[in-house]
């Protein structure tokens, strides 16, 4: 049974490179990640406590890229002032693209809940 899992494998990778896609394979990658535990909003912060606490994360770089790129299309925004900003959000993710700080990321979770909430005010 373990050759044919392996012999399957093999095949998929095989036929995919063939079509000149490769394979896609199960790997974590590093990623620029910045995180804040707080209690309150995020736009009145303060020390969490037992039964007010959330994380925001914010993510950089090819991971932030990469997920920008996958939530498409772009939406209008009145926190972009930077002329080329583009914006794209689903629920509680939201990803930008500034020319000058290239592609980030937010969201976060109300660890009390589990709920996702925002990473971010604008």
């Amino acid at each position: 049974m373990k050759h044919i899992a392996i012999s399957l494998r093999f095949i998929a990778a095989f036929t995919a490179l063939a079509h000149g896609a490769s394979a896609w394979e199960w790997m974590l990658k590093p990623a620029d990640v910045k995180y804040i535990i707080y209690g309150g909003e995020l736009g009145d912060p303060y020390a969490a406590t037992r039964h007010d606490i959330h994380a925001a994360f914010y993510i950089r770089g090819q991971a932030a890229k990469e997920m920008f790129k996958a939530m498409g299309p772009d939406k209008k925004s009145v926190c972009f002032t930077e002329k080329g900003g583009r914006i794209r959000e689903k629920e509680h993710i939201t990803c930008r693209f500034r020319p000058s700080q290239g592609y980030e990321c937010d969201f976060g979770f109300d660890l009390t809940s589990g709920k996702s909430i925002g990473g971010s005010i604008c």
